[in-house]
Formats: C-alpha cells, sequence, structure tokens
C-alpha cells in the first residue's frame, strides 16, 4: 500500500484513540478511576465500547495512558535522557533542567483543571498507576535534579539538606501550573508566552541558587570604638 494510503488509513484510529484519550480524563477527574465506567467514557467520545479494548485493552490500561498523559511522562522521560548526556557544570545543569521542567509543564495547560482533578482524585485513592510513574519517569528526573543541587551544595544526592533544596525547587516550579488560574487574575500580564517562561526559569535558578550557592564570606559590619565601649558598659 502506497505510504500516503497507510497514513489516510491510521488517521481515523489515531483520531478515535484521541477522542477516547480526552473523554477519559474527564471521567475519570470527575469519579476517579473505581467510580469511572468505560460506558461512559465511550459515551462521551461517541465511539463503541470494543475500540476501548482495540486501542489500549482495558479499564486500568486506559487509565494508565491518562496518567501518562497527564504527567507529560514522554516528554519527562526525554529530558531525564538528556540530563544524563548533559553539561558536567552542575550549575548549568540544574539550569537547563529547571528549564526544561517548567516549559514542558506549562506547556500543556488547555486542560489544567481537569488534570490537576484527576490528580487529587488519584493522590486521594492511589493506584498502582501512580506509582510505577514515579518509578519510571519522575525519580529519575528527581534523581538528577538532587544530584546537581547535592554537587553544588557539596553534599551527597540523598542529604537532608539537598532534598531540601529540590522539593524548594520544584515547589517554584509547580507553583506556576497549579496556581495559574489564580496568577493570570493577579498578574494579567502574565500569559506563559515562551519569553516569559524563559524568564521564570531563570528566575527560579538565580533565585534558588542564591542560597544554595551563597558567599564565600560574609562581611561584618564595621564597629566603631565608640558602639564597642557603649556595648561593654552594659
Amino acid at each position: 500500500m502506497p505510504q500516503r494510503k497507510v497514513q489516510a488509513a491510521q488517521t481515523p484510529a489515531l483520531e478515535t484513540r484521541d477522542k477516547l484519550l480526552q473523554a477519559a480524563i474527564e471521567v475519570f477527574s470527575e469519579s476517579g478511576y473505581d467510580g469511572a465506567t468505560v460506558r461512559e467514557i465511550c459515551r462521551r467520545a461517541d465511539v463503541n465500547i470494543a475500540l476501548v479494548s482495540y486501542h489500549f485493552g482495558d479499564k486500568l490500561a486506559l487509565y494508565r495512558a491518562v496518567i501518562r498523559f497527564v504527567t507529560n511522562s514522554d516528554a519527562r522521560t526525554e529530558l531525564a535522557r538528556q540530563a544524563a548526556l548533559g553539561t558536567a557544570n552542575p550549575k548549568e545543569s540544574l539550569r537547563q533542567l529547571i528549564r526544561g521542567l517548567l516549559e514542558r509543564i506549562v506547556a500543556n495547560h488547555e486542560q489544567s483543571g481537569l488534570h490537576f482533578r484527576l490528580m487529587l482524585k488519584e493522590l486521594a485513592n492511589p493506584t498502582t498507576v501512580l506509582t510505577d510513574e514515579i518509578e519510571t519517569t519522575i525519580r529519575p528526573l528527581y534523581d538528577h535534579i538532587r544530584t546537581s543541587v547535592g554537587a553544588i551544595l557539596k553534599l551527597p544526592p540523598d542529604h537532608e539538606t539537598t532534598r531540601l533544596c529540590t522539593h524548594s525547587i520544584l515547589g517554584q516550579v509547580t507553583h506556576y501550573v497549579h496556581a495559574r488560574p489564580i496568577l493570570v487574575r493577579l498578574w494579567p500580564e502574565m500569559r506563559f508566552s515562551p519569553e516569559q517562561i524563559e524568564r521564570i526559569a531563570d528566575h527560579i535558578a538565580d533565585f534558588s541558587l542564591a542560597y544554595i550557592h551563597p558567599p564565600k564570606k560574609l562581611v561584618k559590619p564595621k564597629t566603631t570604638k565608640k558602639s564597642q565601649r557603649k556595648r561593654n558598659s552594659l
């Protein structure tokens, strides 16, 4: 079959899979995994119920695909891979990781409200799916950030201070995702354009590095003889 015909034949199948995925995000975000039904997902997607089995296998496999989509797993996996091959300079590596993570998280914002509700449902009643995603996609990226932070601090990646700094950085990044509906009202000029995202990423990196890598010497305030005599008389 000519290539153009193959692509044309694949298009309806891909469209159907996407419709199922989008409908599943809605239903799972409303009802959670246990409360959601394949029948309702197919009704909203306006497709035959048998197509879930064809495209995904079963309800759990469909839910796994939804979680992977919502957590942007493929992009995070690629970011972790790039980090492993990246610069040996820990400061620059951390800066690149922050920028890459922010770009990938903010890029998929059209259904951020649904995604947030879905993850709240999952966190309230965890399934094995989230555990698997943490180990396969989130942990590698987390470990790369810890490694960079630890190298800057000259501490092991498992040190408590290293972990605290790592979580502070991640908290700054996720703030711009979860608080987006509020931010655009408090700060109307914030449209999350590519230029603004780059500035946010640089700010998070600069702000974090200012603490992680403090000045080598602290300048002590000068004390005059008069003030010294006053303190001694107290």
